[in-house]
């Protein structure tokens, strides 16, 4: 029998979702070949580290003229609780990769969703390297904060 995760989403909240459809575009045999940006933050409760919060904001385009039906964007958030007493690794790896699939997950359904019934049809966000994209960011907010200190 399979047990739950010590992770829970309370809250799951949309700030921004826009989606254009590409005039040009034209549905031809193979992939569509879209360019993703994915942005992401991952905020801690100071007063209670049993909170969390994951915003992935998600931006897609054609990679060239006419390769994708749609260009868009999408942010979102999702408010998290650990409900067992973990360590601060453990903390950190379930809300970064479970708590961030989750939301990407919610976010890829709503741009289905919302695409449904556009003149393209369905659109379905292909999938994102979550570990990858966080560790990117991490590495660039050092970088930038060793910058603004002063550090080379």
């Amino acid at each position: 029998m399979a047990t739950t995760a010590p992770l829970r989403l309370d809250v799951f909240l949309i700030d921004r979702l826009e989606v254009v459809a590409i005039a040009g575009f034209r549905r031809k045999r193979g992939d569509i070949d879209v360019d993703i940006d994915v942005q992401p933050q991952y905020l801690r409760k100071i007063d209670d580290d049993r909170h969390h919060q994951i915003v992935l904001d998600v931006r897609f385009k054609p990679a060239k003229a006419n390769s994708a039906p749609y260009k868009g964007r999408i942010v979102g958030r999702g408010l998290f609780t650990i409900t067992e007493s973990l360590d601060e690794a453990d903390v950190a790896r379930y809300v970064l990769h479970n708590g961030s699939a989750i939301l990407l997950g919610l976010l890829r359904a709503q741009v289905a969703q919302t695409t449904a019934l556009a003149r393209w049809g369905q659109f379905l966000i292909p999938p994102i390297n979550l570990v990858d994209t966080f560790a990117k960011a991490a590495a660039s907010s050092e970088d930038a904060s060793k910058h603004a200190g002063g550090q080379q």
